[in-house]
């Protein structure tokens, strides 16, 4: 089946306007004055840039439901330039049969989040007649590099990357430069990538107000540490930059380690147990993710340590272990099942339709103060909630009980 000529690199129409980065709602952003953030396409922050006015007031209004469900005082938006990228250069027919061929460059199953994200894409894929090339990096970044290339040579028609680390750009940009429209899921990229679109939720909104809660809820003076996820990996790394922003302009904050989870809880507990015996007066901690979180928990309650305020992502079990207890915290969520918008996105474009080149999803943020009512005792203690992947998917998965 022959399918139209697809017109080569990145180029974009668009319309510009400069808004506050409130992000988790679906918006774009072709360029940034943020220090060390990335924008999804190749193009120059000065081709002519396609206005989203809708995406400015969802912007506004994400970054303050954040602000107020934190109780924040001092939290205001980044500048960001807002883009639409135009789909029609991508417009073609399934290049193989009659469905589409999507290659999926996934973290792979390495926790409960990767196995949604896996299962989630796949599951939309079925429901939208797309086949899937399925490759997992298993979170390491070599790995991806691999993987991104046999995909390439099977020419997918699309392509869906979770980007492991900032070394896959080459194999993004090769992908892109042999007509194969990359969407980057659950993370960023620079722009020498050359990727297309992103979906994903903003990292200098989740980085910054987590330690901007910390910051406000100790008055501005104290002992901190900071705990991420996987060294190089961009999840990992913008929030951490973006914490260490905000606690830059605290000079009573005293940041006294920084380490590494893995997100795992195992690895977390390992660390938090360093943390208690390196540094028993110990103020917050400042974690990026609910499995980082659980293992702190553990952790003290098992020495017989009151927990210190403490974020991350919204996962079951860290909700169900601080239940009844005195524990503070601030969380939000990471929605693994944000690969299914990855995977529209992909297709939008080889429909020819126009997309944001940055496409944030909506995620709720809330304290311990409402807390408990995110809890599910039917579901598995790794689910973050709440969900909206579907039920069912959920009940086959064994993440949850059929009600």
């Amino acid at each position: 089946m022959t399918h139209p000529t697809r017109r080569r690199g990145p180029r974009r129409r668009v319309l510009t306007t400069t808004v506050g980065l409130a992000a988790l709602l679906v918006a774009a952003g072709c360029s940034t004055e943020q220090e060390g953030s990335s924008s999804s396409s190749g193009s120059s922050a000065a081709e002519d840039c396609i206005n989203a006015d809708e995406a400015q007031a969802e912007y506004t209004a994400s970054w303050t439901s954040v602000k107020e469900a934190f109780g924040l005082t001092d939290f205001e938006p980044v500048d960001e330039t807002v883009c639409q990228v135009d789909g029609e250069q991508w417009k073609a027919e399934p290049k193989q049969g009659d469905s589409y061929r999507i290659a999926f460059a996934a973290q792979g199953p390495t926790n409960s989040w990767g196995v949604l994200s896996d299962e989630a894409l796949k599951y939309h894929a079925k429901e939208l007649g797309v086949d899937v090339l399925y490759a997992a990096a298993n979170g390491d970044a070599t790995t991806q590099v691999d993987n991104i290339q046999q995909l390439t040579s099977q020419d997918p028609d699309a392509m869906v990357v979770v980007p492991m680390g900032d070394g896959i750009s080459g194999q993004v940009k090769a992908a892109v430069d042999q007509d194969i429209p990359v969407v980057l899921c659950s993370g960023l990229l620079p722009d020498s990538s050359g990727a297309v679109s992103t979906v994903t939720r903003q990292y200098d909104l989740l980085g910054s107000a987590y330690a901007e809660w910390i910051a406000e809820k100790l008055g501005g003076k104290g002992k901190v540490a900071i705990l991420s996820g996987l060294a190089g990996v961009p999840t990992a790394e913008y929030q951490k930059a973006a914490a260490e922003k905000t606690f830059a302009k605290y000079p009573d904050i005293k940041i006294v380690t920084t380490q590494y989870t893995q997100w795992s809880p195992t690895v977390a507990k390992t660390v938090a147990q360093n943390l208690i015996a390196s540094y028993p007066d110990l103020d917050a901690i400042w974690s990026d993710s609910g499995y980082g979180a659980l293992g702190v928990v553990q952790a003290y309650q098992e020495a017989g340590k009151a927990v210190p305020p403490i974020t991350g992502d919204s996962i079951n079990e860290f909700i169900q272990a601080t239940e009844g207890t005195d524990v503070q915290y601030a969380l939000s969520t990471f929605p693994p099942e944000m690969s299914s918008t990855c995977l529209d996105t992909a297709l939008d474009l080889l429909k020819g339709e126009p997309v944001l080149d940055k496409v944030y999803v909506d995620s709720p943020s809330f304290t311990d103060a409402d807390g408990a009512q995110y809890a599910r005792d039917d579901c598995d203690g790794g689910l973050l909630v709440p969900s909206s992947a579907p039920e069912d998917l959920l009940v086959d998965l064994k993440m949850c009980k059929a009600s």
